[in-house]
């Protein structure tokens, strides 16, 4: 698996089905930025329950008190506090959601966000 800049690992977690996933990343052609991708059919409880991103962290091997979730949706910011992970929230929603720093927009995110949650 090959590392994301600066030493970050990346994963995708969503509870989408696969055909979905799979129509995303080629349109968007981001698939090789992941080092993981997990979906609906990896996992038996979708979000809030943090089996997803516990999925995710285990294949890119990095404990959860090391990972961070980018999310836009209320239950998924759930899922990440229930996984012991950090979490940011995007969004237009991203003022009501109980995140660990909220964004418009991750243009408008910190560079050194990430850094920051994990110190």
């Amino acid at each position: 698996m090959r590392s994301a800049p600066s030493g970050w690992r990346q994963a995708l977690a969503t509870s989408a089905p696969p055909e979905n996933v799979d129509a995303i990343l080629g349109v968007l052609d981001v698939g090789p930025y992941f080092d993981a991708i997990v979906h609906a059919n990896h996992v038996t409880h979708g979000k809030p329950d943090p089996q997803v991103f516990q999925v995710a962290a285990a294949q890119v091997g990095v404990p959860a008190e090391r990972c961070v979730v980018v999310e836009d949706a209320p239950a998924g910011v759930e899922a990440a506090r229930r996984a012991g992970m950090r979490c940011i929230g995007v969004g237009p929603a991203h003022g009501e959601l109980p995140a660990d720093i909220r964004v418009a927009s991750l243009d408008l995110l910190e560079e050194d966000a990430f850094d920051r949650l994990l110190s």
